[in-house]
C-alpha cells in the first residue's frame, strides 16, 4: 500500500480527487496539508475537513500551511470556478472536527525525513508548501519518494493564462524550487487533465450510489460544471471535469498515462508567460530529465475509475 500525503487547496476538483484517493485500497493517506489557491488558506483547510467529514474519514489528519506565494505576493484565487468559499457557494456543514495545530511545513518535513523514500506527495494546489519544505530542510527533495504534480501545459494552451496552468502560474516562484530541487516529480497537467470528463451518465451512475460521500459531490458540482460550460471550456453537453482527479489517479493507476521523461524549466521572469512549463522534448544532449511528463491518458477507462472509487467511499 503506497503511503500518501495529499498537499491541496480545496477547490471542488480537490474534493473529487480525495474522494477518489480514500475509495482507493492501493493508498493509505496519511495526513492532509493545505495551501492557499482556489480560496483563502483558512477556507481550503475547513474544505478539506469537510470533505474527510462526507467520507467519514476525519481520523486523518489536516495540517494548514501557506496563505501566500513563496514571494510573498498577494494571493489569487478562483472564485469564479470554485465559489467565494471554493465549494460552489452551496452551504456546505461546517466540520465537526478542526486541523491540527502544527504547520503544513513543518509536517511535511518531519513525516517525510522520518520515512526516506516512502512517502508519496501528491502537490494538487500551488506548490508554495513543498517549496518551503524544500528551502528549510535542504535533505526534503531527496527524502521525498515521490511529488505529484497536478499542473503545467506543455502541447496545449493554459488556463490561467494562454502559457501557464493556475497551479504554477499562482505561485511561479515555488513552481521553480520544486522543479530544481532534484525531487522526482511527475507532472500531471492540462494535456490530460483536459482530456478527462465526466459523462452525464457516469455523472447519473455515481448519484445513484447515494453516499454521504456522492450526495457531497453532486451538491458541490453543478457549480464547476456550469463554469467550465460559460468558458466553452466541456467537450459534451452537462459534462464535468475535476481537472485534480487525473493527478491522484498517476499514484492508483499510472499505467493509464503515456509519459515522457523530459526536461521542465518554469518561467518566472516573462511578463505573458509567468508560470508556463518550458518542456524540451527535442532530447538534445546535455539536458537531463527532471519530470515525469504525462502527454495522453486513457480518459475512458480513468473516469470509470473514479466513479467506481468515489462510489465505494
Amino acid at each position: 500500500m503506497k503511503r500518501v500525503i495529499i498537499d491541496t487547496d480545496p477547490g471542488i476538483d480537490d474534493a473529487a480527487a480525495i474522494l477518489m484517493t480514500l475509495g482507493s485500497a492501493e493508498l493509505n493517506i496519511e495526513a492532509m496539508t493545505t495551501v492557499f489557491g482556489n480560496t483563502p488558506v483558512e477556507n481550503c483547510t475547513i474544505n478539506a475537513l469537510r470533505t474527510l467529514e462526507a467520507a467519514g474519514r476525519a481520523d486523518i489528519p489536516v495540517y494548514e500551511g501557506a496563505g501566500r506565494p513563496y514571494n510573498c505576493a498577494e494571493p489569487t484565487f478562483a472564485a469564479l470556478i470554485h465559489g467565494d468559499d471554493g465549494l460552489g457557494d452551496t452551504d456546505v456543514p461546517m466540520p465537526s472536527a478542526a486541523a491540527q495545530t502544527t504547520n503544513a511545513v513543518i509536517e511535511l518535513i518531519n513525516r517525510v525525513m522520518a520515512s526516506p523514500g516512502e512517502i508519496t506527495l501528491m502537490a494538487i494546489g500551488r506548490l508554495t508548501n513543498v517549496a518551503l519544505a524544500t528551502a528549510v530542510e535542504p535533505g526534503f527533495a531527496k527524502a521525498v519518494g515521490e511529488v505529484i504534480v497536478m499542473g503545467g501545459a506543455v502541447n496545449v494552451p493554459g488556463n490561467a493564462s494562454p502559457t501557464a496552468s493556475a497551479n504554477l502560474r499562482g505561485d511561479p516562484e515555488a513552481a521553480d524550487v520544486v522543479y530544481r530541487s532534484g525531487a522526482k516529480v511527475v507532472q500531471i497537467g492540462l494535456d490530460v487533465c483536459e482530456k478527462v470528463e465526466i459523462s452525464v451518465a457516469q455523472q447519473e451512475e455515481l448519484w445513484a450510489a447515494d453516499t454521504q460521500a456522492t450526495r457531497f459531490m453532486q451538491r458541490v458540482s453543478p457549480f464547476i460544471q456550469a463554469a467550465y460550460e460559460r468558458r466553452g471550456r466541456l467537450h459534451h453537453p452537462g459534462g464535468v471535469r475535476y481537472n485534480d482527479m487525473p493527478a491522484v489517479s498517476y499514484g492508483i493507476a499510472p499505467e493509464l498515462f503515456e509519459c515522457r521523461d523530459l526536461p521542465v524549466k518554469i518561467e518566472i521572469l516573462g511578463e505573458h508567460t509567468r508560470g508556463m512549463t518550458v518542456a524540451n522534448q527535442r532530447e538534445e544532449p546535455g539536458e537531463e530529465p527532471n519530470a515525469r511528463v504525462a502527454l495522453d491518458v486513457d480518459a475512458d477507462r480513468l473516469t470509470q475509475l473514479w466513479v467506481e472509487r468515489v462510489a465505494a467511499v
